[in-house]
């Protein structure tokens, strides 16, 4: 992968305890942003922790790439995600996540729609081939896939590079869609949203108009807990995944067939099984731990901090224009597809945007929306969809490329 050109930045590469101050700040201001005001609100902290992280770095505050942000890509967010697993057990992921495991399906075979429409619109342009098979992999699955398909096919880096960034920096864009879409008239009227009104009649109304917060603010107001709560939480994650990561090593060190490497050879797809496995047979210990939510939040939204960090003006106007435009014809066919699909399921919006959001953001998206939205009962299951789309978006990545001829490195 290219580096980001050395840029003048205030705040230097390697000074780590200023940029871990700036992420964090950013952060809490935007938590406290989400909590105080309606607009702030309604576009989410994780959105604003993406805007506010492009702007600092494109204002020349911090750099674009630093050793702290890989830290938190490749520490932090891997142990945010066990932190969300903590209150699952096996017959609730059942009970919960059936509909949108197919409605996930469904997502996925409106991606594939999505990159032939673009395709027919736009396939003539510049580099759009090469941005459509890393789009057919990365909606479906992650970033991971993205680059899977940089070493099956001859796309150039700089292609690659592009899209990655300008990818997960409209993925901000497309949750502040959804967040606006699920207040309208039409979807309220269309689709059935018990989430949405679980999570509004879990408020006191009165009250939160009496202190000035919005609903986020009242969800996630004071609760009890404690020191032995947020050490427990903090041991047991990191636990989960230094064992998982040991245990990927290994499967991987077998050069097993690769749908065993993408099952089991991935840290992500192992501590989901691990922790899932754990909260089921240790039922009453995880679910014991409070403060699990609030951690793991904050793991994420340090991420998407540096989703917006490592977005480069620069880049993005040179490279990155035709990206953003086939993303969301792509996204926005995938929407489409999934609400025809909840139709046909009877099944509710917010398996629409979580379905949506896990092809097109992935794990930590979704999960991030989920908790934001306070659609609780659909983080666990929104992880786990997500997570299956890594396992299987390297096929739709390939599917796509045959499709779109983009020559072959083998």
């Amino acid at each position: 992968m290219r580096q980001f050109p050395l840029v003048l930045a205030l705040i230097g590469e390697d000074q780590t305890v200023l940029l871990f101050a700036v992420v964090l700040a950013l952060v809490a201001v935007s938590i406290a942003l989400e909590q105080r005001y309606h607009w702030a609100s309604v576009i989410s902290s994780c959105i604003l922790c993406i805007f506010g992280g492009f702007v600092l770095s494109n204002v020349g505050l911090i750099p674009h790439a630093a050793p702290v942000f890989d830290s938190i890509n490749n520490v932090i967010l891997i142990c945010a995600i066990p932190l969300l697993l903590f209150k699952a057990n096996v017959r609730d992921i059942i009970k919960n996540s059936g509909k949108l495991f197919a409605l996930f399906h469904v997502a996925a075979i409106g991606t594939v729609l999505g990159v032939l429409v673009s395709y027919l619109l736009l396939g003539r342009v510049g580099d759009a081939p090469q941005l459509l098979t890393l789009i057919g992999a990365g909606a479906v699955g992650g970033t991971v896939n993205c680059i899977a398909m940089g070493t099956v096919f001859d796309i150039p880096s700089v292609v690659l590079d592009s899209y990655v960034v300008v990818g997960n920096f409209c993925v901000g864009i497309l949750l502040l869609c959804l967040r606006l879409l699920g207040g309208t008239k039409f979807v309220r009227g269309s689709l059935p949203h018990p989430h949405t009104d679980e999570f509004e009649a879990s408020v006191d109304r009165e009250a939160m108009a009496a202190s000035g917060k919005t609903l986020s603010g009242a969800f996630w107001g004071g609760k009890e807990i404690g020191l032995k709560d947020i050490a427990m939480a903090l041991a047991a994650t990191f636990i989960i995944v230094g064992v998982s990561q040991v245990m990927a090593d290994w499967v991987v060190s077998l050069n097993p067939p690769e749908i065993i490497k993408q099952l089991f050879g991935s840290v992500y797809m192992m501590m989901t099984l691990v922790t899932v496995v754990c909260a089921t047979v240790f039922h009453k210990f995880f679910s014991s731990i409070r403060g699990t939510m609030e951690l793991g939040n904050i793991g994420l939204l340090m991420w998407f901090c540096t989703i917006g960090i490592s977005g480069n003006m620069a880049d993005i106007i040179q490279h990155g224009l035709l990206a953003m435009v086939l993303f969301f014809i792509v996204a926005f066919v995938n929407l489409a597809v999934t609400y025809i699909g909840a139709k046909l399921l009877h099944t509710s919006w917010e398996d629409v945007a979580c379905a949506n959001m896990a092809t097109v953001g992935g794990p930590p998206t979704v999960a991030s929306m989920s908790v934001s939205f306070g659609w609780n009962k659909l983080v666990i299951p929104g992880i786990l969809v997500g997570l299956w789309g890594y396992a299987i978006g390297n096929y739709f990545g390939i599917l796509v490329g045959n499709i779109m001829g983009v020559p072959s490195l083998f």
